[in-house]
């Protein structure tokens, strides 16, 4: 098992609950600069709006990583995984299972996570 496949599920989860704390400082040290992440909703959310909903009106209860598969390329790691979450915007239930394609870029002695492709919520 290289040093990705060892790190970056342990960087996911402490992402994810950094996201239900509402816990900025982590969340802006883990997303790159440029991170871009392609929304299960459509959309297309840089690091900067990616804060701005999960600091506000994206509320989370919880989120549970039922697989997770990491792939490492040197300096860049994609991780496949398979999770459920609990999580309203507003009035609107954004709950369920969803698959989620995160890639990881090794820079200044640390991992960072450059894009999300989230795909979701899945049939029952």
């Amino acid at each position: 098992m290289d040093a990705a496949e060892t790190a970056l599920p342990a960087l996911e989860a402490q992402w994810m609950q950094a996201w239900l704390d509402k816990d900025r400082a982590t969340c802006e040290a883990i997303l790159a600069d440029d991170f871009l992440l392609t929304s299960a909703r459509g959309m297309l959310l840089d690091k900067s709006a990616w804060l701005d909903g999960a600091m506000g009106p994206i509320r989370g209860t919880s989120f549970a990583w039922d697989e997770v598969r990491v792939r490492s390329f040197g300096d860049v790691a994609i991780v496949h995984a398979r999770t459920r979450q609990q999580a309203t915007v507003g009035d609107q239930d954004w709950s369920g299972a969803f698959l989620v394609t995160d890639v990881w870029v090794w820079r200044d002695g640390r991992w960072q996570v450059v894009s999300r492709h989230g795909t979701g919520p899945l049939p029952a």
